[in-house]
């Protein structure tokens, strides 16, 4: 019974330590987007930053679901200059889609580094 307590416990600290080991690569900082809606011509993303402020670029690549298992990019490489900043804002970019099921790429590449990625998110919008 004592070796099995040993050996939960030796696992927790692993967990716990993986965790602390992942926030000291990343700087701590979270970097996540809401929901993207589509309206008037305009895709706005909703993002939250914790961290020092960076210029970055958001890429979009944007892709119309024509069936379950195919696709057509209809939006390459669209950038949209930003500077992260502690806090709430969002991404507005300009483009005109017409109504279907939609797959939206954001890239956010960091401007002052060679463009190094920092993140990116995937989500799904259906424009009526």
């Amino acid at each position: 019974m004592e070796q099995k307590h040993l050996l939960i416990i030796g696992g927790v600290v692993c967990i716990v330590a993986a965790i602390a080991l992942i926030l000291i690569l990343t700087g701590g900082t979270t970097l996540t987007a809401g929901t993207s809606v589509y309206e008037n011509g305009v895709l706005t993303t909703p993002i939250h930053y914790d961290g020092e402020e960076k210029n970055v670029w958001f890429q979009y690549n944007i892709f119309r679901q024509d069936t379950l298992l195919g696709s057509t990019q209809v939006c390459e490489s669209e950038s949209v200059l930003g500077t992260l900043t502690k806090g709430d804002f969002t991404t507005e970019l300009q483009i005109d889609l017409p109504p279907g099921e939609y797959k939206v790429f954001i890239y956010v590449l960091e401007r002052d580094e060679g463009t190094r990625r920092i993140t990116g998110f995937i989500q799904n919008i259906v424009i009526s």
